[in-house]
């Protein structure tokens, strides 16, 4: 059983942009969060979490774009 199909994505192309954007929109959120929290861990979760799933997001996005007809 595929990934898209266990977390309820449609395959292909729309697929794989839905889950870039879920990837980005998990990374933004995690980075708000810590924003409003005061704590030296905050900095780790927003760079290390945050970032790693924006960036993740990104470069699938991209890659999906770029392999679309495969």
């Amino acid at each position: 059983m595929s990934l898209f199909r266990l977390m309820g994505l449609r395959s292909g192309l729309a697929g794989r942009l839905q889950l870039s954007g879920l990837l980005i929109a998990a990374g933004l959120g995690i980075e708000v969060a810590t924003l409003y929290w005061n704590h030296p861990v905050s900095f780790f979760l927003f760079l290390c979490v945050g970032s790693l799933l924006v960036g993740a997001g990104m470069l699938l996005y991209l890659w999906s774009v770029v392999t679309r007809g495969e």
